[in-house]
């Protein structure tokens, strides 16, 4: 049953993606939030530059959580997904406490680790939160996850967090685990080895992102020329994903990208230059940001439309400075149009008429 619900919910999103992008819709109620709890992480990743940041937020403290989460509350009433960023969330303090406050309210919840911290005290405390889901992020096997990663256990720290996280598990309750990949010079040869790999952990799916420049970076519109991660060889990293979308077809329930998704990697590693410069991104449509002083953003790139803790959220959403803020989107050419965020307003009429996980 699970195998029809994502055959169909993979037909359909192609013809819903169009519809979107042509009509760029803005929800009436957004049914994502994406929450910054921190800019800290103790990993030292070559694919990132967060960790690099002199200035940094400080951590989302509980107090402050729960008055953003009571204002979302208010106007989104609990139909909407909370996904918390980082940093390495676990790193907040006060984290465990927040992801808790949220499930009390009837919120799904979900985050992005990279496991490094999680041991089996904090396993037991992350499955008794009410997190509904959480990404690993793996992007390689030992050598080349360690090699991006830059620690030379940080791939085996995920293996055994995925451990302590499965033999604590009780009931429904507990959170559906996935394993997040991006597509890089450094892994594309190994995507049938990570498929493998995330399989023999027993998790529930598996995400695949294309490279992008390093978050917190300095961008070029030529990025790509000079990223050592960026595939030398674009004929091979096109050929690995089409036998991804022919897997994908076989698993269409545990390879979570939709083929419109894996479709478009290829045209992006073929000419990055092109798809930046013609495709379009929709962040903002159905979802926003807050960091970790109540600050909301359409996108991570732009400026704050409002701080939702001192101002109505719903007139931030639907204000002149969003709309303005939406255009700007709407034409822009950087390629993280390519990044989950891009395709909520999908992803969630999907959820609704096919709920798989």
């Amino acid at each position: 049953m699970h195998k029809i619900k994502a055959i169909i919910k993979n037909l359909l999103t192609e013809f819903l993606y169009k519809i979107q992008k042509n009509r760029q819709v803005v929800a009436n109620k957004p049914s994502d939030v994406h929450l910054s709890v921190t800019d800290n992480c103790c990993l030292r990743c070559k694919m990132c530059d967060i960790w690099k940041l002199k200035e940094k937020q400080k951590d989302l403290d509980y107090q402050t959580a729960k008055k953003i989460i009571d204002r979302l509350v208010k106007w989104l009433d609990n139909d909407f997904q909370l996904t918390f960023a980082g940093g390495e969330p676990f790193l907040n303090k006060d984290f465990i406490k927040i992801i808790s406050y949220a499930h009390q309210k009837g919120i799904k919840t979900s985050t992005n680790s990279n496991a490094y911290i999680i041991n089996k005290a904090l396993a037991k405390k992350i499955i008794k939160s009410g997190l509904t889901q959480i990404f690993f992020s793996v992007d390689g096997l030992a050598k080349e996850h360690n090699f991006i990663r830059g620690r030379q256990d940080s791939f085996q720290k995920i293996v055994e967090a995925i451990d302590y996280l499965q033999k604590e598990k009780v009931g429904k309750n507990s959170p559906k685990i996935f394993i997040n990949t991006v597509i890089s010079n450094n892994n594309y040869q190994l995507i049938k080895k990570i498929i493998y790999f995330a399989k023999k952990q027993k998790v529930s799916g598996i995400n695949f992102q294309a490279l992008m420049p390093n978050f917190a970076g300095d961008y070029k519109s030529d990025w790509f020329k000079s990223n050592p991660f960026w595939p030398k060889d674009k004929k091979k990293v096109v050929k690995i994903i089409e036998e991804l979308i022919k897997l994908k077809k076989k698993q269409p329930d545990f390879i979570l990208n939709s083929t419109h998704d894996l479709k478009n990697f290829m045209n992006f590693f073929a000419d990055p230059k092109l798809f930046q410069e013609t495709e379009t991104c929709l962040v903002g449509f159905n979802n926003f940001m807050v960091d970790t002083t109540g600050n909301m953003r359409l996108c991570y790139e732009m400026g704050t439309v409002g701080n939702l803790l001192k101002e109505n959220p719903e007139k931030l959403w639907k204000s002149k400075t969003a709309s303005m803020h939406r255009k700007k989107i709407v034409k822009c050419k950087r390629p993280c149009k390519l990044l989950p965020c891009n395709n909520l307003q999908i992803i969630n009429w999907l959820k609704k008429l096919f709920p798989l996980n």
